[in-house]
């Protein structure tokens, strides 16, 4: 009799926890749709206002060109020892910093895979951040090719191109900067839903 009893119990326990678990899941597939929609428009966004800011670049950037006409050999010299220094320092420099941040984000990412969390979302943010930086590296080469020793005759086309390609490739870091910020997003709610999963298991 006593060990019907406890068996009773212990059935009435998993059935009582099984809907509880069911609804759970439901709530956390709920919760990583929305999240992911947000994601999805949270990028758009800021690629939408990656392209405003780029159009009102781009017109001011005329008005430069033509200014660059009538520019004195120190004002070109000057701008050329400001773009060395920004090809050479800054922009490598963000570029060593978000590779570092990749690694790390990478390494994360491969501990929770292995823990059997769906990282997919992770792995895709964390890929696009990836690929934007190595369009950034190359249009870094470009840039690079173009600023000479002097900028004594360096014509108004040159003077645009180059103007142009820090501005794409500053925009490019700006993107693959923030697919890791989502990629971050992403680890955390998936380390938040395995600390939930352990304190439901402390509890039982």
């Amino acid at each position: 009799m006593k060990k019907y009893v406890i068996f009773s119990l212990l059935v009435g326990m998993v059935l009582s926890f099984s809907p509880a678990r069911a609804e759970e899941n439901d709530t956390f597939k709920s919760r990583r749709e929305e999240f992911k929609e947000e994601m999805k428009t949270k990028r758009e966004a800021f690629i939408s206002g990656l392209k405003k800011d780029r159009d009102a670049f781009l017109a001011e950037l005329k008005a430069k060109k033509e200014e660059w006409k009538n520019t004195n050999r120190e004002r070109r010299a000057e701008f050329c020892g400001k773009a060395k220094q920004m090809i050479g320092k800054r922009f490598e420099t963000v570029m060593m910093q978000l590779e570092r941040f990749q690694t790390k984000v990478e390494e994360i990412i491969d501990k929770l895979e292995a823990d059997g969390k769906d990282t997919t979302l992770a792995e895709e943010a964390l890929a696009l951040s990836k690929s934007k930086l190595a369009e950034a590296k190359v249009k870094l080469a470009e840039i690079k090719e173009l600023v000479p020793e002097t900028c004594a005759d360096v014509t108004p086309e040159t003077f645009e191109k180059i103007k142009l390609g820090a501005r794409e490739a500053k925009d490019l870091l700006k993107e693959s900067r923030e697919n890791l910020h989502q990629a971050i997003k992403e680890i955390k709610a998936l380390r938040e839903k395995s600390d939930d999963e352990d304190s439901d298991t402390e509890t039982q």
